[in-house]
């Protein structure tokens, strides 16, 4: 399997050291959707089809009320999910108020990860090849330039290549 990269140039002026050079960002082709996901799981096992949508379908509910309960979710050869916050310092213990200086409440997942040769490497990318995106490769529905297709935001191109591996 092959994963598809864009080279793109850095506009934004006030990345000094950064700006106008050249990295690459992952393309996304298409988008799956969870009957696809069911087929394939059921090509690799005995499991009917349509249980595998019964389950995949609760999955994120269950998920959702387990972090809410503040708990970690842990899926083998995945990774896990757990809450964390955009909070705002302030400089003593008894002046920090939930209610003002937590900003924001957000999902974050951590890949599982294995440590080959001294390297720690997720299996989510373990075999993955890279390639420049060729021209004549039509992407579905999805907008070039979308945020969608990145590599969760890095612009600076320092660390791009491993932040994939």
């Amino acid at each position: 399997m092959t994963v598809f990269i864009k080279k793109y140039q850095n506009t934004n002026e006030k990345m000094e050291k950064q700006y106008r050079k050249w990295y690459g960002r992952t393309v996304i082709i298409d988008n799956v959707q969870i009957e696809q996901l069911a087929d394939e799981i059921q090509d690799n096992c005995t499991v009917k089809r349509s249980d595998i949508l019964a389950v995949l379908s609760e999955l994120g509910p269950a998920i959702k009320k387990e972090l809410q309960r503040s708990m970690k979710v842990s899926l083998p050869y995945l990774g896990s999910f757990k809450l964390a916050v955009h909070s705002t310092g302030v400089d003593n213990a008894e002046e920090f108020d939930v209610q003002r200086h937590i900003k924001s409440l957000f999902v974050k997942f951590i890949p599982e990860l294995k440590v080959e040769n001294k390297h720690r490497m997720s299996d989510l990318v373990k075999g993955a090849r890279m390639a420049e995106l060729p021209k004549n490769i039509v992407k579905k529905d999805l907008d070039a330039d979308s945020t969608d297709n990145t590599d969760n935001g890095n612009t600076t191109g320092e660390g791009a290549i491993e932040d994939q591996l």
